[in-house]
């Protein structure tokens, strides 16, 4: 939905919005590292998915917003870390339908208001893309922008992710929501010359065309999946992660509050 008369944030904003390029590029994970890194650097963060879908049947399986709430070490409860989670791992609009729910935008900004009264800042992670519909009226773009949140993008390093992330930059641009930096994330390993040479083409090319820094490429690593607390804490500690942090920190964007 393109709303009119939009505007630049007026002011610096609480949080942060991680979106991406496509689903499984590896949002939860650059959020997870996110949260360690300002965490252990003291601030009070808070965390946020706003919609997940593909929720497991059993307990014993975490979903990305129990991960982030465990990653940032408060208790908030699941009705504000997720207020709209959906069994079905389709795109939000449809995995409500088929639950015969709605999803409420005003419900989403006043959940992340509670949480920017409890937080010093909110790391937020969305659903998919940026175009991703979740209501018959409004896709991610939308939310991101009222929520008065910039947004990092996190994008595939390998063939294909120069269109991908130029187009996700091209979206967010068109609705005036700031961009603060592209991630570049390994979806496999690289294994072959080919495979290699077309991942230094991708992060060639973008860091000359998306006029936004571009961090990593993150390594691909199965301690993730294996080992993800462990596999969290050395993320949290790479130059892509830290500099992350760095420019949330000190651009300009929000110096969060420290733990009291």
């Amino acid at each position: 939905m393109q709303l009119a008369n939009r505007h630049p944030h007026d002011s610096a904003p609480r949080g942060i919005f991680i979106t991406g390029t496509d689903t499984g590029v590896g949002k939860t994970l650059v959020a997870s590292a996110l949260v360690r890194c300002l965490t252990q650097r003291g601030i009070d963060v808070g965390v946020m998915k706003p919609i997940e879908t593909g929720i497991p049947p059993s307990p014993k399986l975490q979903t990305d917003g129990a991960r982030l709430r465990k990653t940032a070490g408060c208790h908030d409860p699941m009705t504000e870390v997720s207020p709209y989670q959906f069994r079905l791992p389709l795109a939000p609009l449809s995995a409500a339908q088929a639950e015969r729910k709605t999803v409420l935008v005003t419900t989403i900004i006043r959940t992340f208001q509670t949480l920017l009264q409890k937080h010093s800042f909110v790391v937020v992670e969305g659903a998919g893309g940026v175009y991703v519909p979740i209501t018959q009226l409004f896709n991610t773009t939308d939310l991101i922008y009222r929520m008065k949140l910039p947004a990092v993008v996190v994008g595939y390093s390998g063939l294909g992710g120069v269109n991908h992330a130029l187009l996700t930059i091209q979206a967010l641009r068109g609705q005036k929501i700031p961009i603060l930096a592209l991630v570049l994330n390994q979806r496999q390993p690289v294994l072959t010359k080919t495979a290699s040479l077309q991942e230094q083409s991708t992060v060639t090319l973008l860091r000359r065309l998306a006029k936004v820094p571009v961090l990593g490429p993150i390594a691909y690593s199965r301690r993730y999946n294996l080992h993800w607390d462990e596999g969290l804490t050395h993320l949290s500690e790479t130059a892509a992660i830290t500099r992350l942090a760095k420019l949330i920190t000190a651009s300009g964007h929000e110096t969060p509050s420290r733990r009291r």
